[in-house]
């Protein structure tokens, strides 16, 4: 696994704090959030793909 850099955490805490903001409680949806996260890494640089070293459980 990649380490995490704390950057990435605070861009992943602004992502989140922006979804539960701006989307209606009623409409939020883990796979929007995700989305969410997605775009707002993606936006600041970083790569987001999955490790394909690791197997799902």
């Amino acid at each position: 696994m990649n380490p995490f850099p704390p950057a990435a955490a605070a861009i992943v805490a602004a992502a989140i704090d922006d979804y539960r903001l701006v989307v209606p409680p009623e409409q939020q949806t883990p796979a929007g959030l995700t989305d969410r996260i997605g775009q707002y890494l993606v936006s600041s640089g970083y790569a987001v793909q999955p490790d394909v070293t690791e197997r799902a459980a």
